[in-house]
C-alpha cells in the first residue's frame, strides 16, 4: 500500500523538480554541465593576450562551444625611433570538444596602425586548446598561419608560429 503512495507522490512531484532545476540552469549561464567546466552559451569575459603585441578584449559564447573575440592591442618603440602601435582584432573560435581542455579551431582577422600613417591586415586561423582551471579562469594557446598584408600592402607574407596565448576570466 505505501509503494503505490510514494510512486504516487513521486511522479506527480517530478515534473515540478525538472521544471524548477531547468529555470536554474537558464539563471546560470556560466553553470558548467555535470561532467566539466567551461561556459555556456550567453557566457562572457575578459581576456589577456600575449601576442606580437600585448592585448587585452573580451568575449562572448554563442553556444557552449562557440565564442566571437575581440582583442585589442598598443605597443610602443622607444629606439631606435619613437614609434606606438595599435591593433585590433575579431576572431571566432570553436571548441570541439567540452571539458576540462578544449581543443578549438579559430579564425579572425587584425588590423595594425602604425603611427607612421602604414596600415597592415592580417586573416588568421589556427588550432589550439583551451584549459579550465575553474569554471571561471582558463589559460589557452594557439598555434596558426596568417595572410599578412604589412606597410599598406607593400609587403605580403604567411607567417607560421604560434599566434598568441591568453588567460581568460568569466565575468
Amino acid at each position: 500500500m505505501r509503494f503505490p503512495m510514494l510512486a504516487a507522490i513521486a511522479l506527480t512531484t517530478l515534473p515540478l523538480q525538472m521544471a524548477a532545476a531547468e529555470t536554474a540552469k537558464a539563471d546560470a549561464p556560466m553553470e558548467a554541465s555535470a561532467s566539466s567546466n567551461g561556459p555556456a552559451a550567453g557566457a562572457k569575459g575578459l581576456t589577456l593576450g600575449i601576442n606580437a603585441l600585448p592585448t587585452v578584449g573580451g568575449f562572448y559564447y554563442l553556444s557552449d562551444v562557440g565564442s566571437l573575440r575581440l582583442d585589442l592591442g598598443l605597443a610602443f618603440a622607444l629606439k631606435p625611433d619613437a614609434d606606438a602601435q595599435f591593433s585590433l582584432g575579431a576572431a571566432y573560435r570553436h571548441h570541439l570538444r567540452t571539458g576540462d581542455l578544449r581543443p578549438y579551431v579559430e579564425g579572425g582577422m587584425t588590423f595594425d596602425f602604425l603611427f607612421d600613417d602604414d596600415v597592415n591586415f592580417a586573416l588568421h586561423g589556427g588550432l589550439g586548446a583551451e584549459y579550465f582551471f575553474t569554471p571561471n579562469v582558463s589559460i589557452s594557446g594557439t598555434v596558426g598561419l596568417a595572410l599578412r598584408f604589412d606597410h599598406n600592402a607593400d609587403v605580403i607574407s604567411i607567417p607560421f608560429g604560434t599566434t598568441g596565448i591568453q588567460l581568460s576570466v568569466f565575468l
